[in-house]
Formats: C-alpha cells, sequence, structure tokens
C-alpha cells in the first residue's frame, strides 16, 4: 500500500533532503506533496530532485496543511515536519497496522525532539521522577485515515496547534487517535521567538478560557518548577532560562496579533 506524504516547507533546505531521502527509505510513497511558503532557499530544488508536487501558499501553517490535505489522493496519507529525520526502518508498517482497528482515524508518529541543553535536562529530570507527566504528542509527523478528515477547513489564521485541530477534528467524528514512539529526529531549532509564536498559537486555538490554569501552572511557577533540575545538574541557567521561555509564551499569548504570523522554521 502506498501512501502520499505532505510537507509544508519554509526555508526548509537545512534539513529537507535528509527528511525526504529518510522517508523514501521507510515509506512507500505515492507522491510527496510539498506546500511551500515561498521559499528562498533550495527548497525548491530539494522538493524538486524527489519528483514532488509543488503547491503554493502565503497565508501560514494552518492554510499549508489545508492545501496539502485537499491534493492528497490515497486512502491513507502521511504529514511529516519538514525537520523530521527518521531512523528505524520497520515503523511504517507497525504504524499502518494500527488502522486495522475500525475505530482508529489517526496514529502520530512521534521521535525524539533535538531541544537545547537546558530544556532537555527539565524535561529529563521531571520524566525520570514523575514519569505519568510524559506524554508523547500528535507532533511531529502523523498517518491519517483519509475519510476521518473529510470535510475539514482548518482556520487559515492557525500558524501553530493547526495538528492540534487535527487531532481534535479526528476524535470529534468518532475515531480514536493513537501514539506510536519511532526512532528518529525532529531537529527543532529553537529561535528565541519560538515561544512567543506558540503562545500566541495557543491563544486562537483555545481563546481565554484556560488563562487561570495556564498562569498558575506554567508562568507563575516556571521559577520554581526549575529549581530541582537545576541543583540536580548544577546548571542554574535552567531556572533562567525556563522562566524567560514561559514569559515569551505569556508575551504571544497577550499579543497573539504580533506574533502568530512569525517565520517559521
Amino acid at each position: 500500500m502506498k501512501v502520499d506524504v505532505a510537507v509544508c516547507t519554509y526555508q526548509s533546505g537545512k534539513y529537507l533532503e535528509q527528511c525526504l531521502s529518510s522517508i523514501e527509505k521507510t515509506v512507500p510513497v505515492n507522491e510527496f506533496i510539498i506546500v511551500d511558503h515561498y521559499s528562498t532557499d533550495n527548497t525548491l530544488e530539494i522538493a524538486k530532485r524527489h519528483n514532488a508536487q509543488i503547491f503554493f501558499e502565503n497565508v501560514g501553517l494552518g492554510y499549508a496543511r489545508q492545501i496539502a490535505i485537499e491534493h492528497v489522493k490515497t486512502p491513507i496519507f502521511l504529514f511529516v515536519d519538514s525537520d523530521v529525520v527518521f531512523y528505524q526502518e520497520d515503523w511504517f508498517y507497525k504504524a499502518v497496522s494500527l488502522f486495522k482497528e475500525a475505530d482508529v482515524g489517526g496514529v502520530g508518529i512521534w521521535t525524539p525532539s533535538r531541544l537545547p541543553l537546558w530544556r532537555r535536562r527539565y524535561a529529563d529530570y521531571w520524566w525520570k521522577h514523575v514519569p505519568a507527566i510524559r506524554r508523547y504528542g500528535f507532533v511531529n509527523a502523523y498517518l491519517i485515515l483519509k475519510k476521518a478528515i473529510e470535510g475539514i477547513k482548518i482556520p487559515s489564521h492557525l500558524g501553530a496547534y493547526e495538528h492540534v485541530y487535527i487531532k481534535q477534528y479526528i476524535q470529534n467524528r468518532g475515531y480514536r487517535v493513537k501514539v506510536m514512539p519511532v526512532r528518529g529526529m525532529h531537529f527543532y531549532d529553537f529561535p528565541d521567538d519560538k515561544a512567543s509564536w506558540l503562545g500566541a498559537g495557543a491563544r486562537v486555538f483555545e481563546g481565554i478560557r484556560h488563562l487561570p490554569k495556564f498562569l498558575f501552572r506554567h508562568v507563575l511557577t516556571a521559577p520554581l518548577k526549575a529549581v530541582p533540575p537545576s541543583l540536580a545538574y548544577k546548571d542554574p541557567t535552567i531556572i533562567l532560562r525556563n522562566t524567560e521561555y514561559w514569559i515569551k509564551y505569556l508575551k504571544g499569548w497577550l499579543y497573539p496579533h504580533r506574533y502568530i504570523n512569525m517565520r517559521r522554521t
């Protein structure tokens, strides 16, 4: 069974060759569908080398996902971030086998993200000491049953959390979403504006209903939650950087119009 593979790109030349090559080694590709945000680097050259269909948009990531969906032809298709590389060769057929359960509409393919050292230490500490908080996200790549998203209209202004919108749409139609960890790497370059962009996306996606919980769980307690890992690793920068991250996230949440359309990496 072959599947269409959709990749949304913007200045993605740094990792795109590795991404597409790793997919060709692990996935029976019917066609690559590239939706590009008018890149000026070598993104399009790489896409053409892999015989991709190329479409363009100048709106944002949510709109790009919608365009990709409209050009998918196979019953199951794969969304992959342009900076994800797969190392595990047998993951695809294991993931597809999950669709044998009639109510499964999507399978999230979770790969580790290459995080800054401070954030990796913070996460490693809390995942080790409170394992229940660890969650595999429906983030880097996902196999989707096409009929599970019939009629979807992703809001064009949704520049982040668009993957959550897709997940919830699948679930609202009565399907389940599973997540499967796979050996690979989400290179996830971490620019200074990433936190503000994600905060803006959360505001657009969720509105203000979660503000009290958000402030208490993340912003106000950020320095305190960073103390144990900071002591464990003898790294005081964890406190500073974690606090800084959530302040920037809050800034994006408070002023989404300033940050929602920031350039994505």
